[in-house]
């Protein structure tokens, strides 16, 4: 090879790995050409080889472990069913599937067609099917196409290729900060702007979510559709009530939530066994609760594994828990008939997941997320540990971590009718970054639980700047049978005109769930640099600061960086519900860069950078903020207007006049109302409080 043959080749392939680092050309998981075909002419069947009439048999598992039978006969195949794919169209005979027809959790199983020579060989994957069908009719998935995917063996994939679930590689090191030109993160834009913090409140089940994603299937009862099977998603460990409201979760990534036990301990020490036709589990959360997807093994080759025929998420290069598993029966249904299984024990991992199927290896197992709960309870009955394993996973791990923790609170008994949790989260993260949060919820509800522990999961792992997935999730939840939460009725500020630097004080009436009223006493020193001027006090629950901090500060819920999402992240965690906010609104003198506030700027200063033509210098509205603990969960705002007036006169007692002109009592300001009314006891008192600028 002559020296400018490869400068030119060496030049090639530089431009090649700059352009994949930049996106410009994309790096697939596709298998590598040069890799042999598992395809074995004697034992696998190509589609171009069937015709209608040809007769064979499945295997499936409808009982325990056993491999059973069911005769098949080829109807049609349906040519260009899904792009360039085509599918088997097969009549399934036999008393069994005749009563049943097509079985969610038979996804998987092999059929076999009799050739010229007599011989049975794999066409492919039992994989489609229609509801409420009168005849066993199903599809297959040629293996042709199931033996193309990789199964995430040496050689099978380019080395740039790595899962969407693959853990952060950065270990315990300081995340970095530095900003990425051009790339811009927003709360709100994200949609993840927490539940109780205002959005969402008023959706109704139809709203979307990025909890949910669109159903993989849409097919109406008006123009029924041959489909992929539902995948089951066998739950153990979880209340009937809390299963049905976790369902719809679920149901738009194509898996049926069904109510079944955990496997038994024989099960556990059966041997090892992934052949075609048995159980193929996929746990997506084990310990206390258990959640397992179950199918069916296509084919084993080695340590390859392939099942399902279909995708189980259709993401490409994944990194998901495998095992085997065992069937407890199967349940005939007139709309879809389903098994019921559990995992017997993991084996291995899955790696790839397409629209023709899943395939992993057999050997080393998927990283997996530990989390723990300790739930103490104030009547003084015992407190109990949950542990549980979660599916290390973008979309599946929040979603996870809200059900393990919903099932822990509700473990014994449901909530009380009225409760109060008080909660502490701790959020470990691959790249060691921790977000703790710490808060009280009365009268709580799943939105909001799942809120608060799968929003900072899923913002984590889905920005454009680092996918950074959580490392552990621990948390302590206290739960009280009364609901201590009270509604901000009046708030009287006896005083309409200050100097700079005195201090405001108001006093906030407020009424208790079933309590009687009291009187809250707050007091907020005025900054001593505060020019003359007319200026809006509020005091407010933590849903109007929140709201509030967002119209004036909108620099604090946006990010350039990774770093910066996790300071949104932290900043989000520190509000707190129970809690009183006073704010005073100052003038627009600020300027952000970034998430960097630079308030009380000179004018001159501040058009000079607002005037630089960056993106990320934004104005905004100066405020002092003061943060008061209560012992319950406040609800309620109220706004008023003060006066600074540097030549105000001072009011200091004294002995009271002869004869005192009559003056009118100062009206107290009625509350706005944000939440309905509720609450417990009486708030704490102001001694401890927070303040920034």
């Amino acid at each position: 090879m002559t020296y400018r043959l490869r400068l030119l080749l060496a030049v090639l392939s530089t431009v090649t790995a700059i352009a994949q680092a930049r996106g410009e050309v994309p790096a697939t998981g596709q298998p590598n050409k040069t890799a042999p075909s598992l395809f074995d002419p004697n034992r696998h069947m190509h589609v171009s080889e069937v015709h209608a009439g040809m007769s064979g048999y499945g295997l499936t598992v409808f009982k325990g472990t056993k491999l059973e039978r069911f005769d098949v006969e080829v109807v049609s195949v349906l040519r260009n069913f899904n792009p360039k794919y085509d599918v088997v169209l097969i009549r399934c005979k036999g008393n069994y599937l005749e009563h049943t027809g097509s079985i969610a959790g038979m996804s998987g199983s092999p059929v076999y067609l009799k050739d010229e020579q007599g011989r049975h060989r794999m066409i492919g994957a039992f994989a489609y099917g229609w509801p409420l069908t009168k005849d066993p009719v199903a599809g297959v998935q040629p293996i042709e196409y199931m033996l193309r995917l990789s199964t995430g063996r040496a050689g099978e994939l380019a080395t740039d290729v790595k899962p969407s679930t693959q853990p952060s590689q950065r270990g315990g090191q300081p995340v970095q900060t530095g900003a990425h030109h051009g790339l811009s993160w927003s709360l709100a834009d994200a949609g993840l702007v927490p539940y109780w913090k205002g959005l969402g409140t008023s959706a109704g089940p139809e709203q979307s979510s990025p909890l949910t994603a669109a159903p993989r299937v849409a097919a109406g009862a008006s123009s029924p559709q041959l489909q992929p099977l539902a995948t089951p998603l066998m739950a153990s460990g979880l209340s009937p009530d809390l299963l049905k409201k976790v369902a719809p979760l679920f149901a738009t990534y194509g898996l049926t939530t069904l109510q079944a036990g955990a496997g038994s301990s024989a099960s556990a020490d059966a041997p090892a066994v992934l052949e075609p036709g048995s159980v193929l589990a996929v746990p997506l959360l084990t310990g206390d609760v258990d959640l397992t997807a179950i199918g069916t093994v296509t084919e084993v080759l080695g340590d390859r594994v392939f099942g399902f025929g279909h995708p189980f998420n259709n993401e490409g290069a994944v990194l998901l828990p495998m095992g085997s598993g065992e069937i407890h029966g199967v349940i005939a249904n007139l709309q879809t008939s389903f098994k019921l299984g559990s995992l017997t024990r993991e084996r291995g991992r899955i790696n790839t997941d397409e629209s023709v199927g899943v395939a992993g290896v057999v050997g080393d197992l998927a990283p997996t997320v530990p989390i723990e709960y300790h739930v103490s309870y104030a009547d003084g009955a015992a407190s109990q540990t949950y542990r549980f394993n979660s599916v290390l996973h973008p979309k599946f791990t929040p979603m996870i971590a809200g059900v393990s923790l919903a099932a822990a609170i509700t473990g014994p008994s449901e909530l009380p009718q009225y409760n109060t949790l008080d909660y502490d989260l701790r959020l470990e993260f691959g790249n060691g970054q921790t977000i703790s949060i710490a808060n009280t919820s009365a009268n709580a509800n799943i939105q909001e639980l799942f809120g608060e522990i799968a929003l900072p999961l899923m913002a984590a792992a889905e920005n454009p700047f680092e996918r950074v997935q959580i490392k552990k999730i621990s948390g302590n939840v206290k739960i009280s049978a009364q609901a201590r939460q009270a509604q901000i009725l009046d708030v009287n500020v006896p005083r309409s005109k200050y100097r700079p630097g005195e201090t405001v004080k108001a006093f906030v009436t407020y009424k208790p769930f079933r309590g009687e009223e009291g009187v809250l006493p707050i007091e907020l020193e005025l900054p001593h640099d505060l020019p003359q001027g007319t200026y809006q006090l509020i005091i407010s629950d933590a849903q109007r600061y929140f709201q509030d901090e967002q119209q004036s500060k909108p620099f604090r819920f946006t990010a350039q960086s990774i770093g910066e999402v996790f300071g949104v992240l932290k900043d989000v965690a520190s509000m707190r519900q129970n809690a009183v906010y006073v704010r005073l609104l100052r003038q627009a003198d600020g300027v952000a860069v970034g998430r960097v506030a630079l308030p009380q700027l000179p004018s001159s200063r501040r058009q000079i950078l607002l005037g630089a033509g960056r993106s990320n210098v934004t104005p905004f509205v100066s405020s002092t903020v003061k943060m008061l603990p209560t012992s319950m969960v406040m609800s309620g705002s109220a706004e008023f207007a003060i006066t600074i007036d540097p030549t105000a006169k001072v009011e200091v007692p004294g002995p009271k006049a002869v004869n005192p002109e009559p003056t009118a009592a100062p009206q107290p300001a009625k509350a706005r109302e944000s939440h309905k009314l509720s609450g417990a006891e009486a708030p704490g008192t102001p001694d401890q409080t927070k303040k920034h600028e």
